[in-house]
């Protein structure tokens, strides 16, 4: 099985028209970009992405058209995750059909689960899809109520054949390492906060998952490979310039953040899907604001 995934993954963001209808010209136009600026992989369908929002035959077609833009340039790792088992399996299968890198599923987010539980519901995933077709589970507590834990992610890779990865979206460092300690070097993590990036790759994690690239993957991309080539002073500069890209997107709207300033870079971010909002015309104008003057400072 190849879980060969490391580097800065863009958490996609999925433009839609005014008329909630997916925008693919515009998403096509983004894919480009973040090849051409590098990234090293893509993951559609998740937060960033909206996935929640759509119906599972809109994932189904977001899934194919990204794997296919992607042309085997760089993996893509589908977001699968559902409330329901059924539709997670459903969509799991058809990402395994068209061609992605993995799938990741977030815990089942509605339902409080316990350990058995959840534990099945992975069980059950895992064996919907070939035994060397990879899975991640996905562990984001602000969102999802159910939580990944260290015995959870043990049991999995003790368990099951494919299960072999894990997208962290927490800020608990402490808890990371708990989990790379008692996974060792089965697992390969990927990391959702932005500004633990360069921690995280100190603790072992293999890679980032990261909406503020949608916009700027110039950073990220530089912060991987100064790493790996020993560049840690780089590495320590380019995390920094990182901090500041989340300090701009934290506030406010963040995904109507995400999609407004891609304007900054000349490409369509679309609207967000009811019930998330647009910014309001005081935050696009704070928004460009400091956006301009973050690209004045690092000559973007």
């Amino acid at each position: 099985m190849d879980l060969n995934h490391r580097g800065v993954y863009t958490a996609l963001i999925t433009p839609f028209t005014a008329d909630g209808k997916v925008d693919y010209t515009a998403f096509e136009a983004l894919l480009e970009f973040l090849i051409d600026k590098g990234v090293h992989g893509l993951f559609p369908l998740g937060t960033t992405g909206e996935g929640i929002l759509m119906s599972v035959e809109e994932r189904k077609q977001v899934a194919q058209f990204v794997v296919r833009a992607a042309n085997n340039r760089v993996p893509v790792i589908v977001h699968v995750g559902h409330v329901r088992t059924e539709e997670t399996i459903e969509l799991a299968r058809h990402a395994a059909s068209v061609g992605a890198s993995a799938v990741a599923a977030v815990t089942p987010y509605y339902f409080h689960l316990g350990p058995s539980e959840l534990f099945q519901h992975y069980v059950a995933l895992s064996q919907a899809v070939p035994e060397d077709f990879p899975i991640f589970t996905y562990h984001i507590p602000s969102n999802a109520r159910n939580a990944v834990t260290p015995e959870l992610i043990k049991r999995l890779l003790d368990e099951t054949p494919n299960i072999r990865g894990l997208k962290y979206s927490s800020d608990q460092l402490t808890e990371l390492q708990d989990i790379l300690l008692t996974a060792g070097d089965d697992l390969t993590v990927m990391l959702g906060p932005d500004h633990l990036v360069l921690p995280g790759l100190t603790l072992g994690i293999q890679g980032s998952v990261s909406g503020c690239s949608n916009v700027f993957p110039e950073p990220y991309v530089r912060l991987f490979h100064a790493y790996w080539a020993g560049q840690l002073q780089e590495a320590q500069r380019q995390q920094k310039i990182i901090a500041e890209l989340v300090r701009i997107f934290r506030a406010g709207a963040r995904l109507s953040l995400f999609k407004e300033a891609l304007a900054f870079r000349g490409l369509t971010g679309g609207h967000v899907r009811a019930p998330l909002g647009p910014l309001s015309a005081d935050e696009q104008r704070v928004l460009f604001e400091q956006l301009e003057s973050l690209a004045e400072r690092y000559k973007w």
